[in-house]
């Protein structure tokens, strides 16, 4: 289990090593990018998810620094976005899943630049089109990651007290536990489920920047194992599980070049080992990524580093 001395040192070393990336993935994976629709509302520091067919975006920052509440949707066979019930309150550098069918919205700020943080869980009812309240987060959140698997849903990173602790909660219960902590803290990092697996990518903190560290998280063992380093390091990323692998895009440079990264690549759990892909049209950072019939959706972000804003939809097919 990451958390002894001893792996708390590897973990360090490797993410002082990999703080910088490791050049472009030796192999290459087929796919192809489309525009989707423009999200009415563009923003940045967004959640995005699919539950019920249906792909939602939530919440975010618009371009004058406030937090918003917006919930907007892209039905299955439409070609507009829908707005519907927003969040019950206004939240930014939020998570979401999708979790028996359900959309979930976790944590997030309700003001980042006096980096407020929340402990706020919602269930939406796409019935009644409504939110309801469940068990909050025992430990306040923004800018973290969540993920969703056999039955739980866990957060992980972010700012916040105890920021390396790993947050689960048990839907069935309404009830969150505690699960062994992070090797290193760190926020605006991305999660995704594969199978019975939790991986965390990538991320920054304040006296690294931004990594490239992967990690995976065995629920059945709760042990980490740190896994082949993203070839680009980044923070304010996104990614989503499709076909059994891990695509990865996004994030940004936080430095006056406000460079972000439109690298999307790809991991395969099988090989462990990164592939490159087609770069995403339009690079962005504190963007959404989600799956829907085979394909992914890269969705809003601010197109340079630091507060920007777009509703940019893009689908790639591999």
């Amino acid at each position: 289990m990451i958390g002894t001395a001893a792996a708390a040192t590897t973990a360090a070393g490797l993410l002082a090593r990999t703080r910088l990336g490791r050049g472009a993935p030796q192999r290459q994976a087929s796919g192809t990018w489309r525009g989707g629709p423009e999200i009415p509302t563009p923003r940045s520091e967004v959640a995005a998810a699919t539950a019920g067919g249906v792909i939602y975006v939530l919440g975010g920052l618009a371009q004058d620094g406030r937090s918003l509440a917006s919930n907007e949707a892209l039905f299955s066979g439409e070609t507009a976005w829908r707005a519907l019930a927003p969040l019950p309150q206004q939240r930014d550098h939020l998570a979401a899943v999708e979790l028996d069918g359900r959309l979930w919205a976790l944590a997030g700020s309700p003001g980042w630049f006096n980096q407020q943080t929340s402990t706020s869980l919602w269930v939406y009812d796409a019935e009644a089109d409504r939110w309801e309240d469940r068990a909050p987060l025992p430990l306040g959140r923004a800018a973290h990651a969540a993920a969703a698997l056999d039955g739980r849903i866990y957060v992980a990173g972010g700012i916040g007290p105890e920021p390396q602790q790993l947050l689960a909660y048990d839907a069935q219960a309404d009830s969150w536990s505690l699960r062994a902590p992070l090797s290193r803290p760190r926020e605006h990092l991305a999660a995704t489920a594969i199978g019975s697996i939790l991986y965390l990518i990538g991320g920054r903190w304040a006296d690294v920047g931004n990594v490239a560290l992967l990690e995976e998280y065995d629920p059945a063992t709760d042990r980490w194992r740190t896994l082949p380093p993203m070839p680009t390091a980044r923070g304010g990323l996104a990614a989503a599980a499709l076909d059994g692998k891990l695509f990865v895009t996004g994030g940004e440079v936080l430095d006056a070049s406000r460079v972000t990264f439109p690298q999307l690549e790809v991991f395969d759990p099988l090989t462990e080992i990164w592939e490159g892909a087609a770069a995403t049209p339009t690079g962005r950072h504190g963007l959404g990524a989600t799956v829907r019939n085979g394909e992914l959706y890269v969705l809003a972000g601010g197109r340079l580093a630091g507060l920007d804003v777009s509703g940019v939809t893009e689908v790639y097919t591999p």
